[in-house]
Protein backbone atom coordinates (compact mmCIF):
# COMPACT_ATOMS: atom_id res chain seq x y z
CA UNK A 1 0.00 0.00 0.00
CA UNK A 2 0.99 3.66 -0.37
CA UNK A 3 3.27 4.74 2.47
CA UNK A 4 1.79 6.94 5.17
CA UNK A 5 4.00 9.81 3.94
CA UNK A 6 1.65 10.22 0.96
CA UNK A 7 -1.46 10.77 3.08
CA UNK A 8 -1.06 12.02 6.63
CA UNK A 9 -3.35 10.12 8.98
CA UNK A 10 -6.63 8.29 8.22
CA UNK A 11 -4.86 4.94 7.94
CA UNK A 12 -7.91 2.88 8.93
CA UNK A 13 -9.99 4.43 6.14
CA UNK A 14 -7.17 3.99 3.61
CA UNK A 15 -6.68 0.33 4.49
CA UNK A 16 -10.40 -0.41 4.16
CA UNK A 17 -10.52 1.25 0.75
CA UNK A 18 -7.45 -0.66 -0.46
CA UNK A 19 -8.83 -4.02 0.67
CA UNK A 20 -12.23 -3.39 -0.92
CA UNK A 21 -10.74 -2.25 -4.23
CA UNK A 22 -8.28 -5.17 -4.37
CA UNK A 23 -11.30 -7.49 -4.04
CA UNK A 24 -13.19 -5.65 -6.79
CA UNK A 25 -15.74 -4.31 -4.29
CA UNK A 26 -15.38 -0.60 -5.03
CA UNK A 27 -18.36 1.72 -5.23
CA UNK A 28 -19.21 3.92 -8.20
CA UNK A 29 -19.65 6.93 -5.93
CA UNK A 30 -17.96 8.01 -2.70
CA UNK A 31 -18.72 10.94 -0.41
CA UNK A 32 -15.72 11.99 1.67
CA UNK A 33 -16.69 14.29 4.52
CA UNK A 34 -14.76 16.03 7.28
CA UNK A 35 -13.54 19.45 8.46
CA UNK A 36 -11.74 21.83 6.11
CA UNK A 37 -8.09 20.86 5.47
CA UNK A 38 -8.45 17.48 7.20
CA UNK A 39 -7.19 15.60 4.13
CA UNK A 40 -10.24 14.94 1.93
CA UNK A 41 -8.39 15.74 -1.31
CA UNK A 42 -5.44 13.54 -0.35
CA UNK A 43 -7.70 10.60 0.44
CA UNK A 44 -9.57 11.16 -2.85
CA UNK A 45 -6.30 10.95 -4.81
CA UNK A 46 -5.28 7.88 -2.83
CA UNK A 47 -8.59 6.33 -3.88
CA UNK A 48 -8.06 7.33 -7.52
CA UNK A 49 -4.60 5.72 -7.41
CA UNK A 50 -5.96 2.54 -5.86
CA UNK A 51 -8.58 2.26 -8.60
CA UNK A 52 -6.04 2.64 -11.41
CA UNK A 53 -2.92 1.06 -9.88
CA UNK A 54 -1.06 -1.45 -12.08
CA UNK A 55 0.17 -3.49 -9.11
CA UNK A 56 -2.51 -6.04 -8.29
CA UNK A 57 -0.86 -7.32 -5.11
CA UNK A 58 -0.30 -3.94 -3.45
CA UNK A 59 -3.01 -1.39 -4.21
CA UNK A 60 -2.09 1.43 -4.57
CA UNK A 61 1.66 0.88 -4.86
CA UNK A 62 2.61 4.54 -5.27
CA UNK A 63 5.33 3.56 -7.75
CA UNK A 64 3.69 2.55 -11.04
CA UNK A 65 3.01 4.94 -13.93
CA UNK A 66 -0.67 5.24 -13.01
CA UNK A 67 -0.01 6.14 -9.36
CA UNK A 68 2.78 8.50 -10.36
CA UNK A 69 0.69 10.42 -12.89
CA UNK A 70 -2.25 10.75 -10.51
CA UNK A 71 0.09 12.00 -7.78
CA UNK A 72 1.51 14.61 -10.18
CA UNK A 73 -2.02 15.55 -11.30
CA UNK A 74 -1.36 14.88 -14.97
CA UNK A 75 -3.47 11.72 -15.38
CA UNK A 76 -5.88 12.02 -18.31
CA UNK A 77 -8.63 10.06 -16.52
CA UNK A 78 -8.48 11.79 -13.12
CA UNK A 79 -10.09 15.22 -13.02
CA UNK A 80 -10.98 17.65 -10.24
CA UNK A 81 -14.13 19.79 -10.50
CA UNK A 82 -14.58 22.88 -8.35
CA UNK A 83 -16.34 26.22 -8.30
CA UNK A 84 -15.18 28.34 -11.25
CA UNK A 85 -14.08 31.35 -9.20
CA UNK A 86 -12.60 33.36 -12.07
CA UNK A 87 -14.83 32.29 -14.96
CA UNK A 88 -11.92 30.67 -16.79
CA UNK A 89 -13.64 27.31 -17.21
CA UNK A 90 -16.74 28.93 -18.67
CA UNK A 91 -14.68 31.19 -20.92
CA UNK A 92 -16.47 34.40 -19.93
CA UNK A 93 -14.47 35.74 -16.97
CA UNK A 94 -17.56 35.85 -14.73
CA UNK A 95 -17.03 34.73 -11.14
CA UNK A 96 -19.17 31.76 -10.01
CA UNK A 97 -20.27 30.86 -6.50
CA UNK A 98 -21.63 27.39 -7.35
CA UNK A 99 -20.68 24.36 -9.44
CA UNK A 100 -22.84 24.87 -12.51
CA UNK A 101 -25.04 22.58 -14.58
CA UNK A 102 -22.63 23.12 -17.50
CA UNK A 103 -19.74 21.63 -15.51
CA UNK A 104 -21.79 18.58 -14.53
CA UNK A 105 -23.16 18.07 -18.06
CA UNK A 106 -19.61 17.90 -19.38
CA UNK A 107 -18.81 15.16 -16.83
CA UNK A 108 -21.92 13.24 -17.85
CA UNK A 109 -20.93 13.37 -21.53
CA UNK A 110 -17.44 12.11 -20.76
CA UNK A 111 -18.70 9.38 -18.42
CA UNK A 112 -19.73 7.21 -21.33
CA UNK A 113 -16.33 7.38 -23.02
CA UNK A 114 -13.76 4.68 -22.29
CA UNK A 115 -10.86 5.66 -20.01
CA UNK A 116 -7.95 7.04 -21.99
CA UNK A 117 -5.03 5.56 -20.04
CA UNK A 118 -6.33 3.93 -16.85
CA UNK A 119 -8.96 1.45 -15.69
CA UNK A 120 -11.38 4.09 -14.45
CA UNK A 121 -12.36 7.65 -15.14
CA UNK A 122 -12.30 9.36 -11.73
CA UNK A 123 -14.00 12.69 -11.08
CA UNK A 124 -13.24 14.44 -7.79
CA UNK A 125 -15.91 17.06 -7.07
CA UNK A 126 -14.69 19.51 -4.44
CA UNK A 127 -17.21 21.33 -2.22
CA UNK A 128 -20.00 19.29 -3.78
CA UNK A 129 -22.43 20.98 -1.39
CA UNK A 130 -22.01 24.03 -3.62
CA UNK A 131 -23.50 22.38 -6.69
CA UNK A 132 -26.51 24.26 -8.02
CA UNK A 133 -29.87 22.51 -7.69
CA UNK A 134 -29.85 21.81 -11.43
CA UNK A 135 -26.34 20.37 -11.24
CA UNK A 136 -27.24 18.14 -8.29
CA UNK A 137 -30.29 16.74 -10.05
CA UNK A 138 -28.32 16.08 -13.24
CA UNK A 139 -25.61 14.24 -11.31
CA UNK A 140 -28.25 12.23 -9.47
CA UNK A 141 -29.56 10.80 -12.74
CA UNK A 142 -26.05 9.60 -13.59
CA UNK A 143 -25.61 7.98 -10.18
CA UNK A 144 -28.88 6.06 -10.62
CA UNK A 145 -27.35 4.21 -13.60
CA UNK A 146 -23.58 4.79 -13.37
CA UNK A 147 -21.26 3.66 -16.19
CA UNK A 148 -19.04 0.77 -15.08
CA UNK A 149 -15.74 2.52 -15.81
CA UNK A 150 -16.52 5.73 -13.88
CA UNK A 151 -16.07 6.58 -10.19
CA UNK A 152 -17.32 9.85 -8.73
CA UNK A 153 -15.72 11.14 -5.51
CA UNK A 154 -17.65 13.91 -3.80
CA UNK A 155 -15.95 16.04 -1.14
CA UNK A 156 -17.71 18.18 1.45
CA UNK A 157 -17.20 19.79 4.84
CA UNK A 158 -20.95 20.37 5.21
CA UNK A 159 -22.66 17.17 3.97
CA UNK A 160 -25.98 18.27 5.44
CA UNK A 161 -26.24 20.75 2.55
CA UNK A 162 -26.03 18.00 -0.09
CA UNK A 163 -29.14 16.63 -1.77
CA UNK A 164 -30.13 13.66 0.47
CA UNK A 165 -30.76 11.41 -2.53
CA UNK A 166 -27.16 12.03 -3.67
CA UNK A 167 -25.84 11.02 -0.26
CA UNK A 168 -27.91 7.84 -0.27
CA UNK A 169 -26.27 6.70 -3.52
CA UNK A 170 -22.69 7.17 -2.34
CA UNK A 171 -20.46 5.28 0.06
CA UNK A 172 -19.73 7.75 2.85
CA UNK A 173 -16.19 8.06 4.22
CA UNK A 174 -16.17 10.30 7.28
CA UNK A 175 -12.76 11.74 8.17
CA UNK A 176 -11.98 13.08 11.63
CA UNK A 177 -9.19 15.36 12.79
CA UNK A 178 -5.84 13.58 12.95
CA UNK A 179 -4.35 12.90 16.37
CA UNK A 180 -1.47 15.34 16.88
CA UNK A 181 1.04 12.54 17.52
CA UNK A 182 0.03 10.85 14.26
CA UNK A 183 0.19 14.22 12.49
CA UNK A 184 3.64 14.87 13.95
CA UNK A 185 4.86 11.49 12.70
CA UNK A 186 3.44 12.15 9.23
CA UNK A 187 5.09 15.57 9.01
CA UNK A 188 8.46 14.12 9.97
CA UNK A 189 8.14 11.41 7.30
CA UNK A 190 6.80 13.67 4.56
CA UNK A 191 8.97 16.75 5.11
CA UNK A 192 11.91 15.38 7.13
CA UNK A 193 11.23 17.91 9.89
CA UNK A 194 12.98 18.19 13.22
CA UNK A 195 10.84 16.53 15.91
CA UNK A 196 10.39 19.72 17.92
CA UNK A 197 9.26 21.71 14.87
CA UNK A 198 6.91 18.91 13.80
CA UNK A 199 5.41 18.74 17.29
CA UNK A 200 4.74 22.48 17.45
CA UNK A 201 3.29 22.51 13.94
CA UNK A 202 1.05 19.50 14.57
CA UNK A 203 -0.43 21.18 17.64
CA UNK A 204 -0.89 24.47 15.79
CA UNK A 205 -2.84 22.79 12.99
CA UNK A 206 -5.55 21.35 15.24
CA UNK A 207 -5.51 17.92 13.61
CA UNK A 208 -5.71 19.26 10.03
CA UNK A 209 -2.84 18.09 7.81
CA UNK A 210 -3.80 20.49 5.02
CA UNK A 211 -3.06 23.48 7.22
CA UNK A 212 0.31 22.01 8.20
CA UNK A 213 1.26 21.59 4.54
CA UNK A 214 0.18 25.16 3.70
CA UNK A 215 2.15 26.57 6.61
CA UNK A 216 5.25 24.77 5.39
CA UNK A 217 4.89 25.45 1.66
CA UNK A 218 2.81 28.61 1.24
CA UNK A 219 4.35 31.88 2.42
CA UNK A 220 1.19 33.82 1.52
CA UNK A 221 -0.88 31.54 3.74
CA UNK A 222 1.53 32.02 6.65
CA UNK A 223 1.22 35.79 6.29
CA UNK A 224 -2.58 35.57 5.97
CA UNK A 225 -2.81 33.50 9.15
CA UNK A 226 -0.47 35.81 11.05
CA UNK A 227 -2.42 38.90 9.94
CA UNK A 228 -5.75 37.32 10.94
CA UNK A 229 -4.45 36.49 14.41
CA UNK A 230 -3.08 40.03 14.74
CA UNK A 231 -6.60 41.27 13.98
CA UNK A 232 -8.07 39.03 16.68
CA UNK A 233 -5.66 40.51 19.23
CA UNK A 234 -6.38 44.08 18.08
CA UNK A 235 -10.13 43.55 18.41
CA UNK A 236 -9.67 42.08 21.88
CA UNK A 237 -8.06 45.39 22.89
CA UNK A 238 -10.58 47.65 21.14
CA UNK A 239 -13.73 49.33 22.40
CA UNK A 240 -17.28 49.41 20.95
CA UNK A 241 -16.69 52.34 18.58
CA UNK A 242 -13.53 50.84 17.06
CA UNK A 243 -15.30 47.51 16.64
CA UNK A 244 -18.28 49.18 14.99
CA UNK A 245 -15.99 50.86 12.44
CA UNK A 246 -14.08 47.63 11.91
CA UNK A 247 -17.34 45.75 11.34
CA UNK A 248 -18.26 48.09 8.48
CA UNK A 249 -14.91 47.49 6.78
CA UNK A 250 -15.18 43.74 7.37
CA UNK A 251 -18.63 43.69 5.73
CA UNK A 252 -17.12 45.23 2.58
CA UNK A 253 -14.36 42.65 2.72
CA UNK A 254 -16.97 39.88 3.04
CA UNK A 255 -18.75 41.14 -0.09
CA UNK A 256 -15.52 40.85 -2.07
CA UNK A 257 -14.42 37.45 -0.73
CA UNK A 258 -16.94 35.43 1.27
CA UNK A 259 -14.77 32.33 1.71
CA UNK A 260 -11.74 34.24 2.96
CA UNK A 261 -13.84 36.23 5.43
CA UNK A 262 -15.43 33.11 6.91
CA UNK A 263 -11.95 31.57 7.18
CA UNK A 264 -10.77 34.63 9.13
CA UNK A 265 -13.72 34.36 11.51
CA UNK A 266 -12.99 30.66 11.98
CA UNK A 267 -9.40 31.49 12.91
CA UNK A 268 -10.64 34.09 15.40
CA UNK A 269 -12.91 31.43 16.87
CA UNK A 270 -9.89 29.14 17.24
CA UNK A 271 -7.90 31.96 18.89
CA UNK A 272 -10.67 32.67 21.43
CA UNK A 273 -10.88 28.95 22.13
CA UNK A 274 -7.19 29.14 23.04
CA UNK A 275 -7.91 32.10 25.32
CA UNK A 276 -10.72 30.14 26.97
CA UNK A 277 -8.52 27.09 27.53
CA UNK A 278 -5.74 29.26 28.92
CA UNK A 279 -8.20 30.84 31.37
CA UNK A 280 -8.44 27.40 32.95
CA UNK A 281 -4.65 27.03 33.02
CA UNK A 282 -4.51 24.27 30.38
CA UNK A 283 -1.81 25.83 28.19
CA UNK A 284 -0.58 22.50 26.78
CA UNK A 285 -3.80 22.25 24.72
CA UNK A 286 -3.46 25.69 23.13
CA UNK A 287 -3.37 25.53 19.32
CA UNK A 288 -1.46 28.76 18.64
CA UNK A 289 1.55 27.95 20.81
CA UNK A 290 3.70 30.68 19.25
CA UNK A 291 1.33 33.30 20.76
CA UNK A 292 0.97 31.72 24.17
CA UNK A 293 2.16 34.81 26.07
CA UNK A 294 -0.49 37.08 24.58
CA UNK A 295 -3.14 34.39 24.85
CA UNK A 296 -2.36 34.03 28.55
CA UNK A 297 -2.61 37.80 28.93
CA UNK A 298 -6.07 37.98 27.36
CA UNK A 299 -7.15 34.93 29.35
CA UNK A 300 -6.38 36.84 32.54
CA UNK A 301 -8.11 39.97 31.25
CA UNK A 302 -11.30 38.38 29.93
CA UNK A 303 -11.68 35.33 32.16
CA UNK A 304 -13.47 32.11 31.27
CA UNK A 305 -17.03 33.52 31.11
CA UNK A 306 -16.33 36.29 28.57
CA UNK A 307 -13.92 34.10 26.58
CA UNK A 308 -16.59 31.42 26.28
CA UNK A 309 -19.11 34.05 25.19
CA UNK A 310 -16.78 35.21 22.42
CA UNK A 311 -16.36 31.63 21.18
CA UNK A 312 -20.13 31.17 21.20
CA UNK A 313 -20.86 34.46 19.40
CA UNK A 314 -18.29 33.72 16.70
CA UNK A 315 -19.69 30.20 16.24
CA UNK A 316 -23.18 31.62 15.77
CA UNK A 317 -21.98 34.29 13.32
CA UNK A 318 -20.11 31.76 11.18
CA UNK A 319 -23.18 29.49 11.08
CA UNK A 320 -25.41 32.41 10.01
CA UNK A 321 -23.05 33.50 7.25
CA UNK A 322 -22.79 29.94 5.95
CA UNK A 323 -26.59 29.88 5.78
CA UNK A 324 -26.60 33.19 3.84
CA UNK A 325 -28.02 35.41 6.57
CA UNK A 326 -27.67 39.16 5.97
CA UNK A 327 -23.87 39.61 6.23
CA UNK A 328 -23.84 43.30 7.27
CA UNK A 329 -26.32 42.72 10.09
CA UNK A 330 -24.60 39.50 11.20
CA UNK A 331 -21.15 41.11 11.32
CA UNK A 332 -22.49 44.19 13.13
CA UNK A 333 -24.16 41.97 15.75
CA UNK A 334 -20.90 40.06 16.11
CA UNK A 335 -18.80 43.15 16.68
CA UNK A 336 -21.19 44.74 19.16
CA UNK A 337 -22.04 41.48 20.93
CA UNK A 338 -18.51 40.44 21.87
CA UNK A 339 -17.53 41.41 25.44
CA UNK A 340 -14.95 44.16 25.85
CA UNK A 341 -12.35 44.88 28.50
CA UNK A 342 -13.71 46.94 31.40
CA UNK A 343 -10.99 49.58 30.96
CA UNK A 344 -12.36 50.33 27.49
Amino acid sequence: MVESSTVIGHQVALDRLSVAISKGQNSHAYLITGPESVGKNSVARYLASALNCENLSETPCGQCAQCNRISRRVHADCETISVDLDGYLHGDGNKRTVITIEQIRRIIRECYLKPYEGKYRVYIIQQCDRMSEEASNALLKTLEEPPEQVVLILLSSVPEKILPTLVSRAQVISLKKVNWLELEKGLIQKFNLDKKIAEELSKTCDGKPGIAVKMLEDEKYRKWRSDALDEAEALADSGPYQRFLYGGNFSKRYTKDREDSIAVLTLWQEWWRDVLISSYGINDSIINQSRIDKISYYANQYGSTNSAKNVRILTQAIAKLQKNFNPSLTIEQLMLGMPILAKK
